[in-house]
């Protein structure tokens, strides 16, 4: 610690993953990485950074000429904080170790900030809530889809009654072939780590559906399915008596590298890296060398369909699919008094050309009796449709979301992570699921 009193708040940070880079890091720091980005460096310091791979946090301190002690597991999270005295705990590591950092954050009554997923499923949920609830820390769940620009104005526009008491809402939501099979060679693939997609990814459509109802689901039934990945994946190619081929022979032939990896220049034979990565940080933890999307490993869904059924009436169709032509969602709700519809998505242009893409976000409002009325939707640069820039504001304390109720709590993530759960359980069971049995004592009743 310094000898004079800083008047600065000091952060911690639990995984020096890419998104903890450009979300977390980089905007505390003040190095910013794009136009318009935010700088919160007369307000923040970092007291230290832990993660498993020493060389990655070495090599990205350097980059950016930076003194800031270094702790991995072998030094462990509580001698860090202990050592360290920092009085935040950004969380951004892989999604299974959220739960034992946020509950080490929490005992030390320290402020913990957690990206979403909270945890991986409702029993490290229901910890998490009484550990909160029993101690002096606090957690904030970093659901940053609310803050999306086209989020917000539908919240404005359903606040405003437009639609009435809102009776069912339809929700479609489309990842690309090459967003889509991102995570099926990566630690995501497997449940031990994620949950599944239908928390990983899941978590972020189901918040936001929660949030816009300022409801919670009661009721899950669902059916999932892997179509397109792991060892049967529906694109995989194979030899003509029907075997399956060497790894570089598959990934030469696959569909999905043939579109979105050859064009970058990676070799069918050489480690797949994060596209994304223009820092050329080492990345081997999550992505091993020899991963790819048909593996046999891979033992959760690409696929869901789920009704769920609110507190306050309302019922969710939903559905969720990771390997299609175009990417974003549409979504619209119905009620007593009209039909809201929202479109945010970007698609390839017309068979046989290849210009830009197409984008199109917009939200047209169909009164019960009336004519129909659109909305212009402003678009914003920055991450996630301008959501990151705006969420970074309410996290570091320069924010104005709290109108909107915008900030999501421990319980807000609890709910969306017992509510994905219940996706992945009641497809495997066939039977609905409740939030109270995943969440146990921590589910509140009420509204």
């Amino acid at each position: 610690m310094p000898d004079t009193p800083s008047q600065k708040t000091r952060y911690a940070l639990c995984g020096l993953s890419i998104r903890a880079i450009y979300h977390f890091v980089l905007p505390l720091l003040g190095k910013r990485d794009q136009p318009g980005a935010n700088d919160f460096s007369d307000t923040s310091e970092f007291a230290a950074i832990y993660d498993v791979d020493r060389d990655r946090v070495l090599r990205f301190l350097e980059k950016f000429q930076l003194q800031i002690p270094v702790y991995t597991p072998a030094e462990g999270l509580e001698r860090m904080i202990c050592e360290t005295n920092p009085e935040v705990l950004l969380i951004a590591s892989p999604d299974h170790a959220h739960c034992e950092q946020i509950l080490c954050g929490l005992k030390h009554g320290l402020k913990v900030i957690v990206e979403k997923p909270m945890v991986i499923n409702g029993k490290q949920a229901e910890a998490v809530l009484k550990a909160e609830a029993a101690g002096a820390g606090s957690l904030i769940v970093a659901h940053n889809y609310r803050y999306a620009t086209i989020a917000r104005r539908v919240k404005e526009l359903l606040c405003a009654d437009k639609v009435g008491r809102v009776t069912n809402v339809e929700f479609v939501y489309n990842l690309d072939t090459r967003h889509g099979s991102s995570y099926f060679y990566r630690w995501n693939r497997l449940r031990k780590n994620s949950g599944g997609l239908c928390i990983h990814k899941s978590v972020h459509h189901l918040d936001l559906v929660n949030w816009l109802l300022d409801s919670v689901p009661e009721t899950v039934f669902a059916f999932g399915a892997l179509n397109y990945y792991g060892e049967q994946g529906a694109h995989r190619p194979r030899s003509a008596s029907g075997a399956p081929l060497d790894l570089a022979e598959t990934r030469a032939q696959c569909p999905y590298f043939q579109k979105n990896l050859l064009p970058k220049g990676v070799s069918p034979g050489n480690p797949i890296t994060p596209g994304w990565n223009y820092l050329g940080l080492p990345y081997s933890v999550q992505y091993p060398g020899d991963a790819y999307i048909y593996d046999a490993e891979i033992d959760i869904e690409d696929t869901y369909g789920a009704l769920l059924h609110y507190r306050n009436g309302a019922i969710l169709s939903y559905s969720c699919n990771f390997s299609t032509p175009w990417e974003g969602f549409t979504l619209a709700f119905n009620g007593t008094r009209g039909r809201l519809e929202v479109t945010h998505r970007t698609e390839p242009g017309p068979a046989g050309s290849n210009p830009a893409p197409v984008f199109t976000d917009k939200i047209v409002h169909f009164p019960l009796f009336g004519g129909r009325e659109e909305f212009k939707v402003e678009t914003e640069e920055g991450g996630h449709g301008g959501a990151d820039r705006h969420i970074q504001r309410d996290l570091f304390g320069q924010g104005s979301g709290i109108s909107l109720g915008l900030p999501a709590d421990a319980y807000a993530g609890a709910i969306a992570i017992a509510a994905g759960e219940a996706i992945w359980r009641s497809s495997k069971e066939g039977r609905p699921y409740s939030m109270r049995e995943l969440l146990g004592e921590a589910y509140r009743p009420g509204r």
